[in-house]
């Protein structure tokens, strides 16, 4: 039995092959969107902390025992929201234990409905307690609000608990509410690891296509010639057979 060769519409779908690989090319689907990350471009914090008897010093002002840290910087992500404010700026007092202590870098860090004071701390004597957690703060009230781009953060009477450590080293007096106010300026940044990714699935992409073109047209070509030797070999097998005559009659 003699092999069939490949007619012409399955040579016609392997040519309809080719052609979808060179019009549709494989491309990278796009990335997710970017999370936005917001800059403090103002930031205020009023903490009836019940310090008498203190001595503040750059952005910190004392009044009627509270302290306000005013001028604050740091970066938010307005999902939760999560982050930290930084204050400059410092407070000498006598701690409950009677040491000369020096509170300094004020950090109010964020996240979600809770917040927590650091302070570097410098007990007279002592070595410097860097960023120690001094007071808890209840944020659960905290109004978040957006305008376009901007994102504000107002929070009033929020309740503020010494920490263990705040116990040992914060003045006699006793802790009281903050008020907070923030606004912050949001921009969305690309990933770069998203971008690179993208790049590199688009190069690959880019190589892979033309071999894909090239193995095909090749196979192709291949079925094309198979085909024709074959018809060929046939045409000649029929030519060699003698033709059939009939028997002379009687």
């Amino acid at each position: 039995m003699q092999a069939r060769h490949l007619g012409v519409n399955a040579r016609s779908a392997i040519l309809a092959i080719a052609l979808g690989a060179v019009l549709f090319p494989v491309t990278a689907l796009p990335a997710h969107a970017a999370p936005r990350t917001c800059t403090v471009t103002e930031a205020k914090v009023l903490w009836d902390a019940g310090a008498a008897d203190v001595q503040p010093t750059g952005s910190v002002t004392a009044a009627d025992a509270a302290l306000t840290f005013d001028g604050g910087a740091g970066v938010l992500e307005p999902v939760r929201p999560s982050g930290s404010l930084s204050f400059d700026g410092t407070v000498a007092y006598t701690s409950a234990a009677g040491v000369e202590t020096t509170l300094s870098a004020p950090t109010l860090v964020i996240d979600g409905g809770s917040g927590t004071l650091l302070f570097d701390v410098q007990p007279e004597g002592t070595e410097l307690i860097p960023q120690a957690a001094l007071a808890e703060v209840d944020l659960r009230a905290v109004a978040v609000s957006e305008s376009g781009d901007t994102i504000n953060l107002d929070g009033v009477d929020a309740q503020t608990d010494a920490t263990a450590d705040g116990s040992d080293l914060l003045w006699a007096g006793t802790l009281g509410d903050l008020d907070l106010t923030v606004t912050a300026d949001c921009t969305t940044i690309a990933d770069t690891a998203v971008v690179e990714e993208e790049e590199q699935d688009a190069a690959a992409s880019g190589i892979l296509v033309p071999l894909i073109v090239v193995g095909i047209a090749a196979t192709v070509t291949v079925v094309l010639a198979v085909g024709s030797v074959q018809r060929r070999k046939r045409n000649s097998a029929r030519a060699a057979q003698p033709e059939t005559v009939g028997d002379p009659l009687p």
